[in-house]
C-alpha cells in the first residue's frame, strides 16, 4: 500500500487566501475562532454591524506579511518539530485507516500541510492540502490535526463514491456535518487514542450525537463502515444543516 508523504510548508500567501475565504463565507462564530480570539486588535478592521465587511483590506494583508517576516525562524523550527512528531505516529495512523476503510487506496493530491497563524485549520478537498497551527500548548495536538484533515480526504472520497446523491452543492453543509461527526467519533475511539494520546475536539453541535454513537460503537472491535455512516447520516438529519 502506498501512503501519502505529507509535505510541511510555510506560505503567507496561503494564509491570506484562507483569511479571505473565511471573510467571504464564515459566520460570526467562525470569525472569532479564526481571528478575533487570538488577535482581538484586528476587530477594528471589520464592520460588525454590516455582516462583518472588511474596512481595511491592506491593513489585514500587512498584518499577515509582517507576522510571517518577524516569525520566520520560529515558524521553520515549529514545522520541523511537527514533521518529526508526525513521522513517529504516521505508520500506526495509516494502519488504523487501512483497517477502517478495508485497505482503500488513498485519493491522489498534493498532501501539503501549511502552517497557519489563524485559529482554525481548514482543509481543501480539491488539491488535498490543509493547514495546521504553528504552535499549540499541547504538542501532540498538531499530529491529531494532521490525522483529522487526512481522514477527511479519505472519508469524502469514500462517501461520494457510495452516497453519490449527496454530491449536490446544496448538500455540502450536510455532508460537512457527517464528516465532522465521523472524524470525532473515530479519532476519540479507544484504539485511536492509544496511538495519539490526545482527543480530537469536534464541534459543540455534534457533541450529543458523538456521545450517543460512542456508547455502542466503542464496544465493538470491528466496525462496519457502511453501517456506521448510515447511522451518522440519520443522526445528522436531525441537525439544522441549511446554510
Amino acid at each position: 500500500m502506498a501512503y501519502p508523504n505529507i509535505k510541511f510548508q510555510i506560505s503567507a500567501k496561503k494564509d491570506l487566501e484562507t483569511l479571505r475565504i473565511f471573510i467571504r463565507e464564515a459566520d460570526e462564530r467562525n470569525l472569532y475562532w479564526l481571528i478575533f480570539n487570538t488577535y482581538p486588535r484586528l476587530i477594528k478592521y471589520f464592520d460588525k454591524k454590516n455582516d462583518w465587511k472588511v474596512l481595511d483590506d491592506k491593513a489585514l494583508r500587512d498584518f499577515v506579511i509582517k507576522n510571517y517576516k518577524t516569525r520566520k525562524g520560529t515558524m521553520s523550527r515549529a514545522m520541523r518539530g511537527h514533521k518529526m512528531r508526525w513521522l513517529k505516529v504516521a505508520p500506526r495512523y495509516f494502519e488504523l485507516v487501512d483497517a477502517l476503510f478495508a485497505g482503500r487506496k488513498w485519493p491522489r493530491g498534493k498532501h501539503i500541510a501549511f502552517g497557519t497563524i489563524w485559529g482554525m485549520y481548514p482543509r481543501f478537498l480539491e488539491d488535498k492540502t490543509f493547514q495546521i497551527p504553528f504552535s499549540h500548548r499541547t504538542a501532540g495536538f498538531v499530529s491529531v490535526v494532521i490525522a483529522h484533515e487526512m481522514l477527511h480526504f479519505m472519508f469524502y472520497d469514500y462517501f461520494y463514491e457510495h452516497y453519490p446523491k449527496y454530491k449536490r452543492d446544496e448538500d455540502n453543509f450536510f455532508v460537512w456535518h457527517i464528516s465532522e461527526i465521523f472524524n470525532t467519533l473515530v479519532q476519540n475511539s479507544p484504539e485511536w487514542l492509544r496511538c495519539f494520546k490526545v482527543k480530537s475536539l469536534g464541534y459543540p453541535e455534534h457533541k450529543a450525537i458523538v456521545s450517543r454513537l460512542s456508547r455502542t460503537w466503542y464496544r465493538r472491535t470491528d466496525w462496519d463502515l457502511r453501517a456506521l455512516i448510515d447511522e451518522i447520516v440519520a443522526e445528522a438529519s436531525t441537525l439544522n444543516t441549511s446554510l
